[in-house]
């Protein structure tokens, strides 16, 4: 009877680890979906301006502005692209390892989304800022150098604002080692497995039947 109310305890409060552990699974889903979202949206922006430089063929246009404007474009299709592609992968395949996977996938699923997140912010963080960098190059091909000079700057003021503000977000919620909730601490006070305790009654049996005679 107490062996099975141990292995009951121990099933409860694994179910309701991985309950919390579904819930993380759940948040990176979400706040990846919405990156994604963000991401097709720039890179479409990005097309609109790799078109719109087309139909720039005129003399009075300045060739360095509009070599610029296609390099930092296609940066930001290729940032954003990846962003898209990168949360696809993690999003489809992690959570079809957490659902399917054996015992302890959850867990390695939600660590390794932790992991990815990184790579998966900083690529789009380079394609918002070039996707900024390109409209400042547009501004000098389609006004006039005393409005684009204006244009320029505001536009760079917003690209150092958008830096240092993240920065500035990012240390106010970073998690400090010692503030990351951790279940591993559940999983090792609970009672070993049944099976453990059968073999070490085994072993006494063993001992016990040794000093005994044998019929």
């Amino acid at each position: 009877m107490l062996a099975a109310d141990k292995l009951l305890l121990r099933s409860t409060v694994k179910q309701k680890a991985i309950e919390l552990r579904e819930k993380e699974l759940n948040l990176f889903n979400s706040n990846f979906s919405a990156v994604a979202t963000q991401a097709a949206l720039l890179a479409g922006f990005s097309m609109a301006f790799l078109e719109m430089s087309v139909h720039l063929h005129g003399l009075h246009f300045n060739p360095i502005a509009k070599a610029l404007l296609h390099l930092f474009s296609t940066i930001c299709i290729c940032a954003n692209v990846f962003v898209v592609s990168i949360i696809t992968f993690v999003s489809v395949w992690g959570s079809g390892k957490a659902l399917r996977g054996r015992d302890g996938s959850m867990s390695k699923v939600v660590e390794g989304m932790n992991k990815e997140r990184w790579i998966i912010f900083r690529a789009f963080g380079v394609g918002l800022l070039s996707l900024l960098i390109a409209v400042a190059c547009s501004t000098w091909l389609l006004m006039q150098w005393e409005v684009a000079l204006l244009a320029t700057f505001f536009l760079l003021a917003t690209c150092y604002a958008l830096v240092s503000h993240a920065v500035r977000i990012f240390k106010k919620f970073e998690l400090q080692s010692g503030e990351l909730v951790r279940f591993d601490d559940f999983l090792r006070a609970l009672p070993k497995a049944v099976e453990a305790d059968e073999e070490d009654y085994d072993d006494e049996d063993e001992d016990g039947d040794a000093s005994k005679p044998i019929l």
